[in-house]
């Protein structure tokens, strides 16, 4: 392995790790900006805005380093590009269920309707990775992708159970039902930024 992949390395994975610190600072000092000076939906746009740039910049650094490291394959881009598109329209549909709930507040079949927009994404991303698995050739990069999801389903339903039990006996607060993809994407993003994932 030539020594300049060996040190591109380092520099992509602090580029990623700097991108993720980045993008949630910047999402917590815009979701405060929004609620303390009330922005509406300017700051929702500004946010969803700022969403987009960062995955589009996560993704590419992404692919940039499963390049180098010999870990990058025809299905991992589309499933990326898929991704991209179900993130774009799982915010979108967030944000705009979020304003017409606010704006017109629906009711009946009209809000069930608003309130399962965000959900479209979400749904789009399990196709995703479905896909990536079924269209994956490389039997080493399927087993990597199928531990690394395994990962995250362990890290839900541990996360979950603990949880479930503690908001049992009253001693932590309710947690929504949706924090369940974001719990999941946790693992899966742990298990392919450590060495467990690359095993």
């Amino acid at each position: 392995m030539s020594a300049a992949i060996e040190s591109a390395r380092p520099n992509n994975r602090r580029r990623l790790i700097l991108l993720v610190i980045a993008e949630m600072g910047t999402l917590v000092l815009a979701s405060v900006a929004m609620i303390k000076f009330n922005l509406g939906w300017v700051g929702a746009v500004v946010i969803a805005g700022l969403i987009a740039v960062f995955t589009y910049g996560l993704f590419r650094t992404g692919e940039s380093r499963a390049k180098e490291t010999g870990n990058f394959s025809s299905a991992m881009g589309t499933y990326n590009r898929r991704m991209m598109v179900a993130a774009a329209i799982y915010t979108v549909g967030l944000f705009g269920a979020i304003w017409v709930h606010d704006a017109i507040h629906p009711d009946g079949v009209l809000a069930f309707a608003i309130a399962f927009l965000p959900s479209i994404g979400v749904l789009l991303m399990v196709y995703a990775m479905g896909r990536l698995l079924a269209e994956e050739e490389d039997e080493y990069q399927r087993h990597r992708h199928i531990r690394a999801s395994l990962f995250g389903l362990g890290t839900l339903l541990t996360i979950a159970t603990i949880w479930g039990f503690f908001e049992q006996f009253d001693l932590v607060p309710h947690i929504p039902g949706w924090a369940a993809v974001p719990v999941f994407a946790i693992g899966l993003g742990i298990a392919n930024c450590t060495p467990w994932g690359r095993q």
